[in-house]
């Protein structure tokens, strides 16, 4: 059985700031591209929604699940496209609708504003 001082060692070893630095430098500056991306391209279809909710008089306060369905129908646009993101859009729009002040009209707009015509 190895002693603390031998696995506060081998720990030390792996976890050398001239083996782990470039490591984690590479991943930051990969992530925080990776970012700036993402905000290029959600944010101005979330000024869109908010503008759509505000326009169609919805409180504040009920904004919470139009915007969690954006960011699904966000995931969808950038990973589907064609017949398969308006099936899947359209298995969406049915699920959310459920949801207690949801209304379908509402859902179909945040499709639009990334091409996707649910039926």
């Amino acid at each position: 059985m190895k002693t603390d001082a031998v696995r506060i060692a081998h720990y030390n070893a792996r976890m050398l700031s001239t083996l782990v630095d470039p490591t984690v430098a590479a991943k930051q500056a990969l992530a925080a591209a990776n970012f700036s991306v993402y905000v290029l391209a959600f944010y101005p279809k979330q000024v869109a929604l908010r503008a759509i909710l505000a326009g169609l008089g919805i409180p504040t306060i009920q904004f919470g699940p139009y915007e969690a369905f954006h960011g699904k129908i966000f995931h969808l646009a950038q990973t589907t496209t064609g017949l398969a993101a308006i099936a899947s859009a359209t298995i969406l729009v049915t699920a959310w609708s459920s949801y207690p002040n949801v209304t379908v009209a509402v859902l179909k707009s945040i499709c639009n504003l990334y091409g996707i015509v649910v039926p």
